[in-house]
């Protein structure tokens, strides 16, 4: 390298709205300057770096502009800026994370021969070397044009500049800029992979970094405005220091949960506001649940694949229901938590037809969010809740609270017995049950249903089905093996499973709608069949 080439410039990435005022600066210096011309190359890193859309580059975003200087006492070597308006589509992470990193400074060598460029490139890419990374043919450099590649490695060279280097040929060299470019490829994948790998593998970090969040209750002090490490840690009675570790990694794009606001301070960003206790579809109790109770279970799941033993139940000494029922702290948060995650139904009040309905029904219903949202919307419906004893009465509070007390019954009892169920009703709900349960238990709750239920009821089965294609990617599998870990006999169903489950207990399918996050709501009435008995509940 030092042999066959010549330091022909330094390169650098600007910030400004005002390239002429870039020129000027550079004018004033003694530098003398070309016309400026487009600096394409380093826009698509950029752009690739931060996923910007094609559509916004074919629609004029990132507009890179390349400004090119020559030392006054040597023509033959000078500096290059690449400007970018800081406010052309990469947001404040980008740009910080583009001034920390220095991502685009660099040096550029020219060959002095340039029938040598490949084999320059092969020793370049030697393992150990730095990778490739970008290049390209530029029509203007030169009398005949300059091909140009650039590389990277990791860390910094001793004066603190990226180990970046760009290499110019004069000409073009059309066969060694596409090898070229086909190592880029390669490096590039193998990188996204090893990331790919790492942000699963270190997805219990942030999980816990998200559990912290919300244990500290940093996203409803952070709620009204940003706000200081600093005031954080006064707010919360923590040390300051890891605080202000525990806020960068929640900065992380991994996380993305927080984002610097201004010098020294931090804001909530959409995902982050969720943690919010009072936030509209909050997932603060969730964030908590995921992190705590179901967190530990997890690390048994070898050996409930290996050994058949339960997960919950070996790290927690108990059935997961037996231990909420002993553990009041815990059951509070599995309520409130199951109650943030009725959120998902909402839109059950608009999906399903509830219009000829005078009754409905919410069996296993919690503490009646679901059902608060269906008075909400129908103002003529009354419900009925049947729940354990120890739920009933965070149920009645919860609907109280939202203005529907009068307009509720509330059974106590087991949802097995069809003694305990309420009678007659239009609408049968069951959400987010019958996936707890073997496929016994859940027949016993839906004979119940179907014994107390009218020939004109309606049943809907609110899960999340599994698909028949094991790469679909519907979350419902990773629920399915939630239920392995932290439930007994419960599992996710296809859709074929529910129907033949509903079809044993007397119910016909007669359609589904989809919900969010792949819940979807199935319709169920009861069959047909003239002269069929009714089951009752065995």
């Amino acid at each position: 390298m030092t042999e066959n080439c010549a330091v022909d410039h330094v390169g650098c990435l600007v910030f400004s709205s005002d390239i002429q005022a870039v020129r000027s600066h550079l004018r004033d210096l003694g530098f003398r300057l070309t016309r400026p011309s487009s600096g394409a190359l380093v826009r698509d890193r950029l752009a690739v770096r931060y996923r910007v859309p094609e559509t916004r580059l074919k629609s004029g975003c990132l507009d890179v502009k390349a400004v090119q200087a020559q030392f006054p006492d040597d023509m033959s070597r000078g500096v290059e800026l690449f400007c970018v308006d800081p406010g052309d589509e990469l947001d404040a992470l980008a740009l910080r994370d583009e001034r920390v990193a220095q991502h685009e400074n660099h040096l550029a060598v020219r060959l002095t021969d340039p029938a040598l460029l490949e084999e320059v490139r092969d020793a370049l890419g030697r393992p150990g070397g730095p990778r490739a990374d970008g290049g390209g043919y530029d029509p203007d450099h030169g009398e005949v044009g300059a091909t140009v590649l650039h590389f990277r490695a990791d860390g910094r060279t001793e004066l603190g500049w990226p180990r970046r280097l760009e290499v110019i040929a004069s000409g073009r060299h059309t066969d060694t800029l596409l090898r070229h470019f086909a190592a880029e490829t390669a490096s590039r994948e193998a990188d996204e992979e090893d990331r790919r790998l790492l942000r699963r593998l270190t997805g219990a970090w942030a999980t816990q970094a998200l559990r912290a969040m919300a244990e500290l209750d940093l996203s409803d002090h952070l709620a009204e405005r940003p706000l200081s490490c600093a005031e954080l840690a006064n707010l919360t009675g923590v040390d300051a220091d890891r605080l202000h570790r525990l806020l960068r990694a929640l900065c992380h794009p991994w996380i993305g949960a927080v984002a610097p606001s201004g010098r020294a301070a931090f804001a909530l960003t959409d995902l982050g506001r969720r943690l919010s206790r009072d936030a509209p579809n909050s997932m603060h109790h969730l964030a908590r649940m995921y992190g705590d109770l179901f967190y530990a279970s997890f690390g048994a799941l070898t050996e409930g694949i290996r050994d058949g033993a339960q997960p919950f139940t070996s790290v927690y000494g108990q059935a997961p229901f037996d231990y909420l029922t002993d553990h009041s702290r815990q059951r509070h948060l599995f309520t409130r938590a199951m109650a943030e995650g009725s959120a998902f139904f909402a839109d059950v009040a608009t999906v399903v037809d509830l219009s000829e309905a005078a009754l409905v029904a919410d069996i296993g219903g919690g503490n009646g969010e679901l059902l608060a949202q269906l008075c909400d919307t129908h103002p003529h419906l009354k419900c009925a809740l049947l729940e354990r004893p120890e739920v009933i009465g965070a149920a009645r509070d919860n609907l109280d609270a939202r203005g529907h007390l009068d307009r509720c019954s509330f059974f106590p009892g087991s949802f097995t017995d069809s003694a305990h169920m309420p009678v007659g009703a239009d609408v049968y709900i069951v959400a987010r049950i019958l996936h707890d349960w073997d496929d016994e238990k859940c027949l016993s709750i839906l004979r119940a249903i179907r014994a107390a239920a009218t020939t004109e009821s309606t049943l809907l089965v609110i899960e999340r089905p599994l698909s028949d294609d094991p790469s679909d990617p519907c979350v419902s599998a990773l629920w399915d093996l939630n239920m392995l870990v932290n439930n007994v006999g419960g599992r996710e169903r296809t859709r074929d499973e529910y129907r033949r489950l509903l079809d044993r207990a007397g119910f016909t399918v007669i359609g589904e709608r989809p919900l969010r996050l792949d819940i979807s709501v199935t319709i169920a009435r009861v069959h047909e069949t003239p002269g069929t008995a009714r089951p009752t509940a065995d």
